[in-house]
């Protein structure tokens, strides 16, 4: 009875260590996904270029207005994940993160022309560029 609970525990034990924990994108979903976060970042940098004062709208509503002239923008692959939108001013960066919100996937600023950070280790889901006078990307990926 003792080595059939023991057996038990350890298998259940393995099964959680071997599950993946968040589903992270494959290599040809991380390259789709980067050419529509370059995209959909650029169309949210033109719509706060447009701003007279800072966005205080959730984040979900600055995308559906940044898209408004363009709804394929706001592609049905980031449904399966959660977008986060910081203002920068007057710049956008945009973050994907992992469904859950807690893993950061890629990051990427509306005013360069590339994505600017591909996030391959585990990071938490927080924002790291920054944005300077003339469009200088801090934290990005080297070219």
């Amino acid at each position: 009875m003792k080595y059939r609970i023991l057996i038990s525990l350890v298998t259940l034990l393995l099964c959680a260590c071997s599950a993946p924990v968040d589903s992270a994108p494959s290599a040809k979903e991380r390259g789709s996904l980067s050419t529509q976060m370059v995209n959909l970042s650029s169309a949210v940098d033109t719509y706060f270029a447009d701003l007279s004062k800072v966005p205080t709208d959730s984040d979900a509503t600055i995308l559906q207005m940044a898209t408004r002239h363009d709804k394929r923008l706001l592609a049905p692959e980031f449904e399966l994940y959660v977008l986060k939108v910081q203002y920068q001013n007057p710049y956008a960066v945009l973050l994907l993160c992992s469904k859950d919100g807690k893993w950061a996937i890629m990051e990427d600023a509306g005013c360069s022309a590339r994505l600017d950070r591909q996030i391959i280790h585990r990071a938490p889901c927080e924002f790291t560029l920054r944005v300077r006078q003339g469009c200088q990307v801090e934290g990005a990926d080297p070219q």
